[in-house]
């Protein structure tokens, strides 16, 4: 008889409202935690570490401690509209998180 056994992280989403990502512009950045579990044959069966909470943009990848500069400033920067729905934009937006656009 034998035993497979380890742990493995599992990323569970926080709050599924998105917010604006300050890298790419969209709305695709949620809280996040990273929580590691005991498996017995791959089945979790016990949480051993509970993560802290962060937040990541699901299509850059990027986490809000990879951008702190550029998160913390973010209302600093000057508004534009976006040529094709008119919302308020950041300056450094390349697509519109409104209507998905490429901002020129």
């Amino acid at each position: 008889m034998f035993l497979i056994a380890g742990v493995s992280p599992k990323t569970k989403i926080l709050d599924n409202n998105p917010r604006l990502c300050p890298v790419c512009g969209l709305a695709r950045a949620y809280f996040k935690r990273v929580d590691h579990f005991f498996n017995l044959f791959f089945i979790p069966i016990l949480r051993v570490k509970k993560g802290e909470p962060f937040i990541m943009c699901d299509r850059c990848e990027k986490t809000v401690h990879e951008f702190k500069e550029e998160y913390s400033h973010r209302q600093d920067r000057q508004n534009i509209q976006c040529n094709n729905c008119g919302k308020d934009l950041y300056q450094d937006f390349k697509y519109c998180p409104y209507c998905g656009k490429h901002i020129s």
